[in-house]
């Protein structure tokens, strides 16, 4: 090799680490890729994630049950129930008075509760106001909704905010199913009708042929067939 200071010296190889190299460029491609990559897939998880976020955020809203107030119109009166303790063991209706729905002025056939508020023997006629009969945690919800105890004393809660009643035709053979509250607490036969009315009427405790009934003082279930009541039954209260 000749060391003749004249004769011109060959570049140096390129270096693979310097960004002018071809090296350097592939090295820079690469990185880049990387990095774009890094960036799709981030926009790719937040979009992922936002979606998700969004549908966990829309989801079914729950009404709690609430019941017609303030007024004494009875197509706006609570009706039915949420569930049935009597020994028929049947449940009562779809409760359209106490679950924001108004309940008809007419009673269409079904068990029903509330209060009697009178019964006219002559005229074959009950007086009966419609109420709601919660229990477990339909009760405490409601219970809570008027500031009232929580959990409520013996899992029942009853709600009358609207005092209409509606005056229902009553067979004259129908059914009674009362306490005899000399021998409380199951209802039994035997009860009267006339007696009933007495009770209810008097607003206490009235003992009639040695039956001692309760009249106004407890609620009732009444069941209608052919728009006549032909089925009354006492709820017991603990």
């Amino acid at each position: 090799m000749s060391t003749d200071p004249t004769q011109p010296v060959p570049p140096a190889p390129p270096d693979p680490t310097t960004p002018g190299g071809s090296g350097g460029r592939r090295a820079w491609i690469v990185v880049a890729l990387v990095v774009a990559l890094v960036a799709l897939g981030g926009v790719i998880a937040a979009i992922a994630l936002g979606g998700d976020d969004e549908e966990r955020a829309v989801g079914p809203t729950i009404t709690a049950p609430t019941s017609s107030t303030g007024t004494t119109d009875p197509s706006t009166q609570p009706t039915g129930s949420t569930g049935f303790t009597g020994s028929t063991g049947v449940t009562g209706p779809a409760n359209p008075g106490c679950s924001g729905t108004p309940a008809p002025a007419t009673l269409a056939d079904g068990t029903y509760f509330g209060f009697v508020e009178s019964i006219d023997t002559g005229s074959d006629a009950m007086a009966f106001d419609l109420a709601c009969f919660y229990t477990g945690d339909d009760a405490n919800e409601q219970a809570a909704q008027r500031g009232d105890e929580v959990p409520v004393p013996n899992d029942v809660y009853i709600v009358n905010d609207n005092p209409a009643t509606r005056d229902i035709p009553v067979d004259p053979g129908t059914e009674l199913r009362l306490i005899d509250w000399n021998a409380c607490c199951e209802t039994s036969p035997g009860a009267e009708l006339d007696a009933l009315g007495t009770a209810i009427a008097e607003g206490d405790f009235v003992e009639i042929d040695g039956r001692r009934y309760a009249g106004g003082l407890s609620p009732y279930w009444i069941t209608i067939e052919d728009g006549r009541i032909v089925l009354i039954e006492e709820q017991f209260l603990p």
